[in-house]
C-alpha cells in the first residue's frame, strides 16, 4: 500500500472542525487496514464522587453506551494504556495474553461483534491520559498485526495530537466564571439545582441559568457532558 493514506488522513484532520470529525475521517483510513470503528477517551483526574471518562466513538451500540458509563474502565486495555504508551491489542481469539488477563470482559466484546483491535495512548501526567483505539469486526492474525503495525502507530499519534490541539484552542478562547466553576464542581459531585442553590445560597433559577450558560459555552447538551469537558479542557482546576 503507498503512501496515498497518509496524504488522506492529514487531509481529513486538517480539515476536521471537531472532535468528532476526527474520528469520522479516520474511519476512512482504517478501513483498508482491516478496521471498522475508531474511538477516544481521557481519563479525567476529578476530584469528585466519581472519576470519569470522556468518550467519543464511530459507533453507536450497547458496547459504546456501556464504555460511557463507565463498564470498561478496569478492562485489561484501558489499565495498560494508562501507564505506557506502547501500543496494545488483541488479535480477537481466546489464546493470547489480554484475554486471560479478563476472559469474561473479553467474551462480552466479542459477543457485541468486536474481535480484533488496536489501541495507543498519550500520557499527559500520571492521572490523565488519552487513548485511542480502533475496533475490526473480524479476527486478525499476528502476521496482520505486524503487517499493519507501523502505520497504526502513525494514524494513532496524529489523532491524539489533533485531539490535543482541540483541547489547547479551546482552553484558550473558552473562560468561565468563578460561580460557573461553583456550580459545575457541586454539579459534577452530584449535587442537584436545589442543593446547589442551598449550598451558594442562590435561588433554583439563578443555579439553572449559569448551568445553561456553561452548556452554551461548552456546546453540550447537558450538564454532565459539560462537567467533564469542563475538566478536560482544564477550566475547574
Amino acid at each position: 500500500m503507498n503512501s496515498q493514506w497518509q496524504i488522506d488522513l492529514f487531509d481529513g484532520l486538517n480539515n476536521a472542525t471537531n472532535m468528532q470529525d476526527v474520528l469520522d475521517a479516520t474511519v476512512k483510513i482504517i478501513k483498508p487496514f482491516g478496521f471498522d470503528y475508531a474511538g477516544w477517551r481521557t481519563a479525567l483526574p476529578i476530584p469528585l464522587t466519581r472519576r470519569k471518562a470522556m468518550v467519543m466513538n464511530t459507533a453507536e451500540d450497547e458496547m459504546m453506551k456501556k464504555a460511557e458509563d463507565g463498564g470498561y474502565d478496569d478492562g485489561p486495555g484501558v489499565r495498560h494504556c494508562a501507564r505506557s504508551m506502547e501500543p496494545i491489542y488483541c488479535r480477537g481469539t481466546t489464546n493470547e495474553p489480554l484475554f486471560f488477563e479478563a476472559p469474561e470482559l473479553w467474551e462480552e466484546y466479542y459477543g457485541f461483534g468486536r474481535k480484533a483491535c488496536w489501541a495507543q495512548s498519550l500520557i499527559e501526567s500520571e492521572s490523565i491520559f488519552s487513548m485511542f483505539w480502533v475496533d475490526s469486526t473480524d479476527r486478525m492474525s499476528q502476521k496482520d498485526m505486524d503487517n499493519i503495525h507501523f502505520q497504526m502507530q502513525w494514524i494513532s499519534i496524529s489523532v491524539l495530537s489533533k485531539m490535543n490541539q482541540f483541547k489547547n484552542n479551546a482552553t484558550n478562547r473558552i473562560s468561565l466564571s468563578e460561580r460557573e466553576k461553583e456550580v459545575l464542581r457541586w454539579t459534577g459531585d452530584g449535587k442537584t439545582a436545589d442543593q446547589i442553590s442551598q449550598i451558594l445560597s442562590l435561588s433554583h433559577s439563578t443555579v439553572n441559568f449559569h448551568l445553561r450558560k456553561v452548556m452554551h459555552k461548552l456546546d453540550c447538551p447537558n450538564k454532565t457532558n459539560a462537567v467533564i469537558k469542563a475538566i478536560y479542557l482544564g477550566l475547574l482546576h
